[in-house]
């Protein structure tokens, strides 16, 4: 128990006794928590700036540009005589769309034609391009269902007949488990798993980069270490996975004690691969190199940007080496979809058997002393 209790504290003391550490696994958590959800209060982009070019000039075309300009996607912010005009707006970033209404647009309509209407969204910014294409979509569906229906009513047709005709399946959207579809809600839950992972990774890394072997059993030199791990984090993770959440007005379904028993294996398992990439790689400036390259392919591979049934086999057989997949997955199912423990028990023994097998490889690198300290950095700051 000693031996332990001595592990424990050499490994706080590596951890405040140097400053690029505590800037790492401290303040660095600080700014993140402050900066990262700012731009994302909003939840939904709303207003996404679209240039109006109306070449017909009717009573018809103003009234599609009212709708549109009415929807919370888009607002029609400049009114462009011709496309050299529009395309210009949208080369110097002042609107991320056109709508082009054409010249004869409501002769067409008078007459029973189709009368095609040309939307323009820029596709380089995803967002950008999903708002302007719903924003005008929308209103040219409703606007083309009411004309027809209005057509068949005067042909005759009785005005229930001819909404069926027109619109036979009404839709009613009901987004489950996010109800404001917001992209805070989405993405905030499974990032904050990422910067706790990529922060706590690095730091825990440079540490062991920088300890000496130290004494005792290597059994209880590991165990001394994870007990240090779990006291710190027993603070900073209730804080970025609850008080946080809450603080930014998520949704949670979830039970604060269950998160906190997956957040456990969590930490665990990768404070454990810390001390394998530093155990791996030995110098501290290319442990740093590593891990913050390696920060973006954690953050693809863990299922959440891009769906885990799109990411090739093994790459995806990769990314459950990782303790942020299966924390994410565990987290995202109890707090946004009300899982209960039971049903989020592959993630448990998922993260525990990361534990488990991290742990029998640091111990391994332990005994064979796989943790020598960084040429260049023989004196902790």
């Amino acid at each position: 128990m000693k031996a332990v209790l001595g592990a424990l504290l050499a490994e706080l003391r590596g951890i405040f006794a140097d400053r690029q550490v505590r800037l790492i696994i401290l303040a660095a958590l600080v700014i993140y928590a402050l900066v990262y959800p700012f731009p994302y209060r909003a939840e939904l982009l709303r207003d996404v700036p679209v240039v109006l070019v109306d070449l017909d000039r009717t009573t018809s075309s103003a009234e599609l540009a009212r709708r549109v300009d009415a929807s919370e996607a888009v607002a029609l912010a400049h009114d462009a005589q011709d496309m050299v005009q529009a395309t210009r707006l949208v080369q110097e970033r002042r609107a991320y769309g056109v709508l082009l209404i054409p010249e004869g647009f409501e002769r067409a309509l008078l007459r029973g034609r189709q009368s095609p209407v040309a939307l323009y969204a820029d596709a380089s910014y995803f967002l950008m391009y999903q708002r302007v294409m719903q924003g005008a979509a929308v209103p040219l569906r409703q606007l083309g269902a009411e004309i027809e229906m209005g057509r068949l009513i005067a042909s005759g047709t009785s005005a229930d007949v001819a909404l069926a005709q027109v619109s036979p399946a009404a839709q009613v959207e009901v987004p489950l488990f996010n109800p404001a579809a917001g992209y805070a809600t989405y993405v905030l839950p499974a990032a904050f798993v990422l910067i706790l992972q990529q922060s706590m990774m690095m730091g825990l890394a440079l540490v062991a980069t920088r300890r000496s072997t130290g004494s005792g059993h290597p059994v209880w030199r590991v165990l001394g270490r994870m007990g240090a791990w779990v006291a710190i984090y027993a603070l900073l993770l209730p804080l970025y996975l609850i008080v946080l959440p809450a603080l930014y007005g998520l949704p949670n379904l979830g039970n604060t004690g269950a998160v906190l028993m997956l957040g456990l294996p969590f930490v665990l398992a990768t404070g454990l691969l810390a001390q394998c990439v530093a155990a791996l790689f030995r110098r501290a400036e290319v442990v740093q190199v590593v891990l913050l390259a390696l920060g973006l392919p954690f953050f693809f591979l863990s299922g959440f940007a891009w769906p885990v049934e799109a990411i090739p086999a093994h790459l995806n057989s990769v990314a459950q080496l990782v303790p942020s997949t299966p924390a994410i997955d565990g987290l995202v199912r109890m707090t946004q979809m009300g899982a209960t423990p039971s049903q989020v028990a592959q993630a448990f023994w998922h993260l525990w058997g990361l534990v488990g097998a991290f742990g029998l490889l640091a111990l391994w690198l332990e005994i064979s002393g796989g943790h020598p300290r960084s040429p260049d950095t023989d004196a902790i700051e």
